[in-house]
């Protein structure tokens, strides 16, 4: 089992704008992702799978480094979508699409992975050796305001226990989570 940390706001708090597509976009949307990422050097799609019907319907993808308007084209430019996409490139979120088997409606909406994918994906009793270090309690959910664990961050006490404890790798990576967060009065730590 793992443990996620990532940065939230309360923006994740709210309804955002979810779309549903029809399967050929589906398709469309996959072949544009896969020539833009091919074009520019990037991942687009996680997962990348076309062979796995689940995987080929359930992925995260990468919008933010590809042109709005360029994007809604592959979707009829869809208001419904052009809401999703905007939502997730204002916010640097990728956009999650799934189905649900039960009715096979295909949706989309902005996703809580960062588009950079930065979040921090832990073995649980690494996550727990972390949340020790940082003179947290090891819940296996949970979250803390982003200025309280910056100030931790930034404790001298914090540094040398970390090295002693041998988990300054993943006070390195938190710290890099937190540096590319967009940071707001809301915006807190979260973990599950």
């Amino acid at each position: 089992m793992s443990i996620t940390f990532r940065i939230a706001t309360a923006s994740d708090d709210q309804p955002g704008p979810v779309a549903t597509i029809n399967a050929r976009q589906l398709a469309a949307f996959r072949a544009y992702l896969r020539e833009e990422g091919e074009r520019l050097g990037l991942a687009l799609l996680d997962p990348d799978s076309d062979e796995d019907r689940v995987l080929a319907l359930n992925f995260e993808a990468r919008v933010c480094p590809l042109a709005l308007a360029s994007v809604a084209r592959v979707f009829d430019h869809d208001a419904a979508v052009i809401a999703v996409l905007d939502e997730a490139q204002f916010r640097d979120r990728r956009i999650a699409v799934w189905w649900y088997e039960s009715d096979r409606v295909i949706r989309m909406r902005p996703s809580l992975t960062s588009d950079h994918g930065a979040e921090l994906d832990l073995a649980e009793s690494d996550a727990h050796a972390l949340l020790e270090g940082l003179g947290l309690n090891p819940d296996d959910v949970g979250e803390i305001p982003i200025d309280t664990i910056r100030g931790r961050l930034a404790n001298p006490a914090i540094r040398r226990r970390a090295e002693a404890d041998g988990i300054s790798t993943m006070l390195e990576r938190l710290e890099r989570l937190l540096a590319i967060a967009d940071a707001d009065d809301s915006s807190r730590l979260e973990w599950a």
